[in-house]
């Protein structure tokens, strides 16, 4: 599975539980918080992103190893979040999701005399499953109003079960009037092989005065500018850091059965989300990707051991995706 459970999944399950009447002024401020920070995340979801032509070179223990081209990489994701317990503090929030992610090669050059892991001139495809249990507390602490997290997460492939791992975080609400919300925390990762395991939380979301748009930050998660287009629909700009991941079957002597392939990116562009109904919305993307780490891994071994990376080009992207929640209740 790949590490980049950012504060998008510290407090993603939180959207789909809160959107529900609220039951406390406190809760009615963390909601609406919630529910502007994250509005695509929601009950069921699925997305396709499709990143396009990149030259790529890769190492292998520190050497040279191969260079070629991707022609394009592909990316499916199914996901629900299922709130199945709340009481005025607490809820509890079961996920699952499931990842198809495929590369197609091509003009490899093997620099190396090493075998190929997976960057072949053919198709390689990769099936990941993510499942977690999370729970969140609303409570205050020196006077701020504070929401802690905690998740428990098990993924694997299709070759079966791979690893355990955690997540803890808190978030103050620092200040929230009719233009500013203003968020500060933290978020560890009980995961070894995490590229960053520990990171500072931001947000800062201000409505500019007499204009349609606003500035919408979360630290470390994106920067965008934003604009309602109609009553039904609105335009972002800006970037978005995040990324991918899978595990490896490797069937060769001298090495290990399983390893993790990580992949850390920034996503740059356009963003339009459009309400089809009360549940259902649909989301675009498109524009350019800047990838910042690609590693492979041995399971469960920190990132900083990894055995193989590679650098590609900048190139372009386009992303496709609907959420849906059945239980979201028609406003009048």
């Amino acid at each position: 599975m790949f590490k980049h459970i950012f504060l998008c999944c510290f407090l993603c399950v939180c959207s789909s539980i809160f959107s529900q009447k609220e039951e406390s002024s406190f809760k009615k401020s963390a909601d609406s918080i919630i529910r502007t920070e994250f509005p695509r995340t929601r009950m069921f979801n699925i997305d396709y992103n499709q990143s396009l032509s990149r030259d790529f070179e890769s190492k292998l223990f520190d050497e040279e190893f191969q260079e070629g081209t991707i022609e394009n990489q592909k990316t499916l994701n199914l996901s629900a979040n299922i709130p199945f317990y709340k009481t005025r503090k607490w809820s509890l929030t079961g996920s699952a999701s499931y990842k198809y992610v495929e590369f197609e090669f091509g003009k490899i050059e093997n620099i190396s005399t090493a075998t190929p892991f997976f960057e072949q001139n053919s198709i390689e495809n990769f099936h990941n499953f993510t499942s977690a249990i999370s729970s969140t507390y609303f409570t205050k602490l020196f006077k701020l109003p504070v929401i802690y997290n905690a998740s428990l997460i098990v993924d694997g492939n299709d070759k079966g079960l791979e690893r355990v791992k955690g997540m803890v975080g808190a978030s103050f609400i620092l200040n929230r009037n009719a233009t500013t919300t203003i968020t500060l925390g933290a978020v560890t990762l009980i995961d070894p092989t995490a590229q960053i395991p520990f990171f500072p939380t931001f947000t800062y979301n201000h409505k500019f005065k007499k204009s349609s748009w606003e500035f919408d930050f979360i630290l470390p998660q994106r920067i965008l500018f934003r604009r309602s287009i109609s009553t039904k629909g609105r335009l972002s700009i800006g970037s978005e850091f995040g990324g991918n991941g899978f595990y490896v079957n490797v069937d060769q002597t001298n090495f290990p059965s399983v390893f993790e392939y990580s992949q850390l990116e920034i996503n740059s562009g356009l963003i339009y989300e459009h309400k089809l109904s009360h549940n259902i919305f649909v989301t675009l993307k498109g524009g350019v990707t800047s990838f910042v780490s690609n590693r492979l891994t041995e399971k469960g071994e920190p990132t900083k051991d990894y055995i193989y990376e590679n650098t590609q080009d900048v190139t372009g992207y386009f992303n496709l995706g609907m959420s849906f929640n059945p239980f979201k209740k028609k406003t009048k």
